[in-house]
């Protein structure tokens, strides 16, 4: 202890010196401390039994537990709200990087350190965290050259001097050494847009070499628009060559000009024969208009007819932009008018206006409920503080899409001779049965063929087909053989680093990216989808579980958890994503060759559906 108490004042005492001589001097105290601890360890290890000497984490374990807390410091308020917190996490992969002397984590440690103290800057704005920042960043791309995050940690470093150090110049500088020396990394396109950004908005002077050469030339190819629409919801999903900056603008009627919502896309071309209007004239949108606005941007203009609300994002491999535009189409108006104009007089149908009174009246169906379920009903009454809306008004469960993950080009998981689009399609077309026939639920499958359906299209699908419930069918795989189980997802931020390894696994896309996606989930998601989604997951969860039991098969529960799937962003309605099992088990593999197994599959997982629609009518009919 006495020798930990030295470090920390050496490291307080240090704190304001030159970054080299401090971080040279507290590693030398520290790789002191661990020869002393490990010679105290082994000292002690020779006093006691064998058997009492505690099993000693890989450096792996070490890292995916610093992970978590990570996780857990970006998801709970309490936690996150303590600055120590927030160094304990720094420390925690400190330990992992000093304890392997520059191993193979050591540049994911370095990275980590750094997101940490920039997450910690804005949390509390203490400069001290920025400039650490900045340093562990330069040390991952200085010290750690060839790996994956050298580009992402310069991108983030000159990200830091344009937006929080308010310093164009030494932003451009970063920039354009990424430019340099990673031509071929997922940064380079986005490095290039910021310099031309600067060079626009700033005067920032571009060096002569990038004005020689024809890199600011280089141009992202935009290309053709797809969209899902609706009377009241649009889905349009622009996909470009390469990563690219994007803005967006909301105008206002002007005169004959409608109201448009405008993204342009910087350095980019679209071909001549992509730039033909899309008509929609669904009453919510009237056309999507693509054209290149001038010789490096690219707009994408929708003209809408109504509009509430709508989001926008982006996501990779490859990389588009979703816009998602809510509103109300023309005889959805008609209806809703004449609705509220007979609510006014009888007074029975309940109508909601939106906050703002800009926004048009919203009439909530109540479809016919169905009986509940008595094997389900909860005897204790609920009281209404502890009941989410949807239960509280009663709301039913009218039509269910189920997407079978994957397929066509896309196989999914694949071990012992089977292919997870495959299974999942089998399961999905015995779900939809079971569901129709013995049910009564109205069912949809985003597909009933080996055909390729793009991640976002699955939930626009469901959006557009009005759904109550979006049930996503998927099998898991694990490099370790002796994984197995069966674990439901709902969306919302990863709660540990196997969640994160299994929505990679699902968006086809790397981990990296994911931890990126969950910067923007917040601003994505309504609180509401996510009760109910997890709702929906627990009950399928404990239905897969007990069903299989019940039938004599080994499950091992691996419970609800939460995860960014692209698959499930966007939805309107609750949504869930099922691992049914592990392809990669060969017990397990063998199972999902059986027709009994796949028959039991479907069978809970439509008992679990069902059970938490019962659920949601005894709610509503004990108030």
């Amino acid at each position: 202890m006495p020798f930990l108490n030295i470090i920390q004042l050496s490291f307080n005492a240090l704190h304001c010196t030159t970054t080299f001589f401090k971080r040279t001097y507290v590693r030398l105290l520290l790789g002191i401390g661990l020869v002393i601890s490990a010679t105290t360890c082994n000292v002690w290890a020779e006093e006691l039994p064998q058997t009492a000497i505690p099993q000693v984490k890989s450096p792996e374990e070490r890292y995916k537990q610093a992970k978590d807390y990570y996780y857990r410091l970006e998801r709970d308020p309490k936690l996150g709200d303590e600055r120590q917190n927030w160094l304990s996490g720094i420390r925690n992969f400190r330990r992992i990087y000093l304890s392997e002397n520059k191993g193979i984590l050591a540049p994911s440690c370095f990275y980590m350190i750094a997101r940490l103290y920039r997450r910690s800057y804005q949390r509390f704005q203490l400069p001290i965290d920025l400039d650490e920042a900045i340093n562990y960043f330069q040390e991952t791309a200085t010290l750690f050259p060839q790996n994956n995050l050298a580009d992402d940690a310069l991108f983030s470093m000159a990200d830091i001097y344009q937006n929080e150090k308010n310093d164009p110049v030494q932003a451009a500088k970063i920039y354009f050494t990424l430019t340099e020396r990673f031509p071929g990394g997922d940064k380079y396109a986005q490095a290039i847009n910021r310099l031309r950004e600067l060079a626009k908005t700033k005067n920032i002077p571009l060096p002569d070499q990038l004005i020689r050469s024809d890199t600011l030339n280089h141009l992202v190819n935009v290309l053709p628009v797809k969209h899902w629409s609706s009377a009241d919801y649009t889905r349009v999903v622009i996909r470009a060559s390469d990563t690219v900056n994007y803005s967006a603008s909301l105008l206002e009627k002007d005169g004959d000009q409608p109201r448009r919502l405008y993204i342009d896309f910087a350095q980019s071309y679209i071909p001549p024969k992509f730039r033909a209007p899309v008509p929609i004239e669904d009453g919510l949108l009237k056309q999507v208009r693509t054209g290149q606005f001038n010789d490096s941007t690219v707009r994408v203009v929708l003209d809408i007819e109504s509009i509430s609300d709508y989001k926008i994002f982006s996501l990779n491999d490859p990389f588009r932009v979703v816009i998602d535009v809510h509103g109300i189409g023309k005889d959805k108006q008609k209806e809703t008018t004449a609705s509220s104009q007979t609510t006014e007089k009888t007074k029975t149908t309940p109508v909601f206006r939106e906050p703002e009174a800009t926004h048009p009246f919203i009439t909530l169906k109540d479809f016919k409920k169905k009986k509940p379920d008595q094997s389900v009903t909860t005897k204790k009454k609920s009281s209404k503080s502890d009941l989410s809306l949807a239960q509280q008004l009663g709301l039913g469960i009218k039509k269910i899409v189920i997407d079978p993950g994957h397929g066509g080009r896309d196989p999914g998981a694949m071990a012992f001779g089977m292919k997870e689009k495959n299974i999942v399609l089998n399961i999905g077309k015995r779900l939809e049965a079971i569901l129709e026939k013995k049910y009564n639920y109205e069912v949809q499958l985003t597909r009933e063929a080996d055909t390729f359906l793009e991640l976002e299209e699955r939930t626009a699908l469901a959006n557009t087909a009005g759904a109550d419930l979006f049930v996503s069918i998927h099998v898991n795989a694990h490099p370790d053989k002796s994984a197995r189980g069966v674990e439901t997802f709902y969306l919302n931020l990863a709660t540990n680093a196997e969640a994160m390894r299994v929505a990679a696994l699902e968006n086809a896309t790397s981990t990296h990216n994911i931890s990126d996606m969950q910067n923007i989930l917040s601003d994505l998601m309504q609180n509401s989808k996510i009760l109910e989604s997890s709702r929906l997951a627990e009950f399928v969860q404990k239905y897969l579980v007990s069903g299989l039991e019940q039938e004599n098969y080994s499950v091992k529960d691996l419970g609800v958890k939460q995860a960014p799937f692209y698959v499930l962003i966007g939805a309107e309605m609750p949504a869930i994503l099922a691992e049914i099992s592990f392809i990669t088990n060969p017990e397990e593999a063998q199972l999902l060759k059986k027709d009994d197994y796949l028959d039991d599959i479907a069978s809970q997982l439509a008992a679990g559906v069902a059970a938490y629609v019962d659920h949601h009518t005894t709610a509503a009919l004990q108030l």
